[in-house]
């Protein structure tokens, strides 16, 4: 993987969120992530997916442009997000569309473009260490995680959001579950319950998350130091 060039890729981010995003409190949201966080240089992981200078904003980039991509050559396709019945018919299928048309490119951009700022300002370099292949002990660069805000993850992300710019229902729903089953963990029933419930109540949870994680495992690269 070639190194990441932090400035274009700042400028690139910017201008997806000017270009898709029309809302009150865009630009104090963007200014606080350029001048008080780490967003445009942290890694996306610790030891996974994108564990590289700049890897956070370059993954919600990608999973912007993966759930863009779902939604329009395979969703739309589908004629769940028109309403495409001119029969005059009753159509079981009603509420579903519904929901899909409740879909916008800006929805789309706000939940994936910000769906991760829970790792703002978490990630801390230090060196790590390994046995290699003579099993001698060598020093590597690495992340430590240091949360000074531990709120959760998704939940997390929705607050840091709302400190600056307001979000629809399903967008809060698609930014607290992104990591699906996956930041259930212990929780329990009662989790799952509400997971499976948010799913059903905005197909945006959906495509977030499906975006989420196909990106993070088909086309992200892990570094191996």
């Amino acid at each position: 993987m070639q190194p990441i060039d932090i400035n274009a890729q700042r400028e690139a981010f910017k201008a997806l969120a000017h270009q898709h995003i029309k809302r009150q409190g865009l630009e104090r949201l963007l200014t606080w992530l350029e001048q008080e966080t780490d967003f445009f240089t942290a890694p996306s992981s610790t030891r996974f997916h994108l564990n590289t200078t700049g890897g956070l904003c370059l993954h919600s980039m990608n999973v912007f442009d993966t759930a863009l991509r779902l939604w329009h050559n395979v969703i739309e396709p589908h004629g769940l997000a028109t309403d495409d019945d001119r029969s005059g018919k009753p159509d079981p299928a009603a509420t579903t569309k519904a929901q899909f048309r409740n879909i916008t490119e800006e929805k789309i951009a706000v939940a994936t473009l910000f769906h991760d700022l829970c790792k703002c300002n978490l990630y801390v370099q230090e060196e790590k260490w390994k046995k290699d292949e003579n099993n001698r002990w060598m020093s590597y660069p690495g992340y430590g995680i240091t949360d000074n805000l531990p709120l959760g993850h998704g939940e997390k992300s929705c607050m840091l959001i709302t400190r600056f710019m307001g979000l629809y229902d399903d967008e809060y729903l698609a930014v607290r579950w992104h990591m699906g089953m996956f930041d259930i963990g212990e929780n329990g029933s009662t989790s799952r319950m509400s997971f499976y419930r948010a799913m059903e109540l905005s197909p945006l949870v959906t495509l977030v998350h499906a975006s989420d994680y196909l990106t993070s495992q088909c086309f992200e690269p892990t570094i191996i130091y």
